[in-house]
């Protein structure tokens, strides 16, 4: 038997069959232009998939900010997941402003740090980039919460009129820092498997199972269009790396 294996594998090398696996990377803000050993694969979130296993270089471009160039280990088999953040091109200069997408309540007027912000056309509010108190007045009285904006990034805010919290309730699309496949959706329930974390949770109920801990967010699993989104405080802890 040892013998056929040693041959097969034989065979295997001969043959120029190597192993390999999947990267898929993510950045803060999105929309960076993907390079992975000089070979262009797309734009932030990408999936890169029939990669050799070993190191590989990422190379990651936007305009306004500063090019980077990091290694990454594909393993055989599996995807590896590169969650990155930009800088700005130029460190100490200004950034880009953002804007806030707000869900959940029935705006009547939005203020960012006690100014009126007028809503664009697509329904966003135009805001610099950075930290934020965002009051929001509603027919049912005012809500207020801290926020960050992200240059050149909507920040999606999931408001509750009966959330006591003033902690923010920001939510993010999970395709934008899951891999595709990852989420697996059967009537209310949610379940998502990231590399080196599970976690289950059901629409509508703000309680999640994640690594085999009962943990509590502000929003449970929404659905805003056709797209799935999750608390950016789970999305964060799911594409850390595994203990």
């Amino acid at each position: 038997m040892l013998r056929r294996l040693a041959t097969f594998a034989a065979c295997v090398v001969f043959l120029g069959v190597v192993p390999t696996g999947s990267l898929f990377v993510t950045t803060l803000p999105t929309g960076a232009d993907i390079w992975v050993d000089g070979t262009y694969v797309g734009r932030s979130p990408v999936f890169a998939d029939a990669l050799a296993a070993g190191r590989h270089t990422i190379g990651l471009a936007r305009a306004g900010w500063a090019a980077q160039q990091v290694e990454a280990t594909v393993v055989a088999g599996q995807t590896t997941l590169s969650a990155l953040r930009l800088e700005p091109a130029q460190p100490g200069a200004p950034l880009a402003g953002g804007t806030l997408a707000i869900h959940g309540v029935d705006v009547i007027a939005a203020l960012i740090d006690g100014v009126a912000v007028p809503r664009g056309k697509d329904g966003t509010y135009p805001a610099s980039a950075g930290n934020h108190e965002l009051s929001v007045r509603t027919a049912r009285g005012r809500l207020t919460r801290s926020v960050t904006v992200w240059p050149q990034t909507r920040t999606d805010v999931m408001l509750q009129t009966n959330a006591p919290s003033v902690r923010p309730i920001v939510v993010a699309p999970a395709d934008d820092y899951l891999s595709p496949g990852s989420i697996v959706i059967d009537g209310d329930k949610i379940v998502i498997h990231a590399p080196g974390h599970e976690a289950t949770a059901r629409v509508g109920s703000t309680t999640y199972r994640v690594d085999g801990r009962t943990l509590e967010y502000a929003s449970p699993p929404t659905l805003i269009g056709q797209r799935l989104y999750l608390p950016i405080d789970l999305l964060t802890a799911l594409t850390a790396s595994a203990r």
